[in-house]
């Protein structure tokens, strides 16, 4: 009997595939941590991981990923309201991606554009996702909503601007939105390059 040796088609499937679980393995290995803001070369709303870990304590070894430790106390800060806030409910960052609004019980903010991977969020459909953040005194969260329209006629809150309504406080930074809770700290941040909440 002939001996029979791999054909050079099978050989060229063998190295094919073992390019693309190569290939599967680098994107995985890469692939952006969207838990934080990360950089973005959008210039006016980059964000960075390591500038909301300074301010919030993010990448703290406590292990709790939801802004509490492991005895349940929350890890949001006390709020100051800055000296000269404004009392605006509904405003605009001057680079016009995102706008927020404050009620009675919540500060949300939308976001036209953005460039890190959406949140899952139950019962919400994936390109629905990571448009709205919302913050009430019990805490902040992701809310589902599809790609927004911005309203007309909204005031810019020009960047190191804060606005108070209630008890939420708002501020405008080149660094994207965080609008929190005063009574609770809760809040979020939310920028082109990602989100946080805290």
């Amino acid at each position: 009997m002939a001996q029979r040796g791999l054909t050079p088609a099978v050989i060229a499937l063998i190295v094919i595939d073992a390019l693309l679980v190569l290939t599967l393995v680098i994107i995985l290995i890469t692939w952006p941590n969207t838990s934080t803001p990360q950089a973005s070369t959008s210039g006016d709303e980059s964000a960075t991981a390591e500038a909301a870990a300074a301010e919030d304590g993010a990448g703290d070894d406590d292990g709790a990923a939801d802004g509490e430790s492991p005895d349940g106390e929350t890890d949001a800060a006390e709020v100051d309201v800055p000296e000269g806030a404004l009392d605006l409910t509904d405003f605009q960052l001057p680079s016009g991606n995102i706008w927020c609004e404050i009620t009675g019980d919540a500060a949300t903010c939308v976001i036209e554009s953005f460039g890190f991977s959406p949140p899952t969020i139950e019962g919400c459909d994936a390109e629905d996702s990571g448009y709205r953040w919302q913050v009430t005194a019990d805490g902040a969260t992701p809310v589902c909503g599809g790609p927004p329209e911005q309203p007309e006629g909204l005031t810019e809150l020009a960047y190191d601007e804060a606005t108070v309504a209630g008890d939420f406080l708002c501020e405008s930074t080149e660094d994207g939105a965080i609008c929190r809770s005063i009574t609770s700290g809760h809040g979020f941040q939310i920028a082109r390059g990602g989100t946080r909440t805290f």
